[in-house]
């Protein structure tokens, strides 16, 4: 039965919007890129098909131009290891690892990518945050560390409420690229992987290049809840297994846009 599929998707998953439920629903294989939402299938991409120019998407800068703007007066970021030039938080370095990002999802596929999510450490509430991706030979814990900064400082401008307390000690971690139906369902096999701000003993900045690594930064649309998951404190989920009766096939338009209005009249938001 569909829409009991789908009522109790909504008790068990988090607390995610319509809008993100919706394209996980009706695109589990699309990637998004930017914040104006294009999605492209792995297929296509295997094609070998242009992937969309990020430098003229004004509706894409605006809206990161807005969560920069509008958190500047309420957030301050202060104190902390120094934050190299390249990875401070503006709209020219933000662009650069969203186009990085992009190119090197273009030829290395999700393989090189993964999906992020930030925690605070008192809590088992993990937030979904973008995705990064790096070249084959430079290690994932290596391209985390190298961009730390800019991931830490985007979840606490994400989510300020829950994230910013704690910016400066908030746990990264990471889950295979494209995984968020997965999660959502809470599959056994996917496992949570703890990332940290300090790898080895050289010099990450001079080891790592910033073209050999790109993040692709989650923004919300107006009125998204947010993507979020519970998980242990070994990465494991702490929800059983969600079954699906229409595991086989996608739910048709008509149907998702029953099932979103019988949510909309009947679900009432937890406070």
């Amino acid at each position: 039965n569909i829409l009991a599929f789908f009522l109790n998707f909504k008790n068990n998953l988090i607390m995610a919007s319509y809008v993100h439920l919706l394209s996980l629903c009706l695109l589990p294989l699309a990637r998004t890129f930017t914040p104006a939402t294009y999605h492209l299938t792995n297929d296509a991409l295997s094609r070998g098909k242009p992937l969309p120019s990020t430098g003229s998407l004004l509706f894409a800068k605006s809206k990161w131009d807005s969560l920069i703007d509008e958190d500047d007066d309420q957030l301050e970021f202060k104190g902390g290891p120094p934050v190299p030039r390249d990875m401070k938080y503006n709209l020219f370095n933000i662009k650069r690892l969203r186009d990085n990002f992009d190119s090197i999802r273009a030829v290395g596929g999700k393989d090189l990518t993964n999906d992020v999510y930030a925690r605070d450490p008192d809590t088992d509430t993990f937030w979904f945050i973008g995705k990064v991706a790096r070249v084959s030979d430079v290690p994932i814990e290596k391209a985390m560390a190298r961009q730390w900064p800019m991931l830490e400082e985007h979840a606490a401008r994400l989510r300020p409420q829950e994230l910013f307390p704690k910016w400066g000690s908030l746990q990264l971690w990471l889950a295979p690229g494209d995984s968020e139906l997965d999660v959502a369902y809470n599959r056994p096999n996917i496992k949570f992987v703890q990332m940290f701000r300090d790898v080895g003993d050289g010099d990450i900045v001079a080891e790592i290049r910033n073209v050999e690594i790109g993040f692709q930064g989650e923004v919300y649309e107006s009125g998204e809840e947010g993507f979020r998951t519970w998980r242990t404190e070994d990465g494991m989920t702490v929800k059983p297994e969600i079954q699906s009766s229409v595991e086989n096939r996608q739910p048709t338009e008509a149907e998702l846009d029953n099932m979103m209005e019988m949510l909309n009249s009947q679900v009432v938001p937890d406070v």
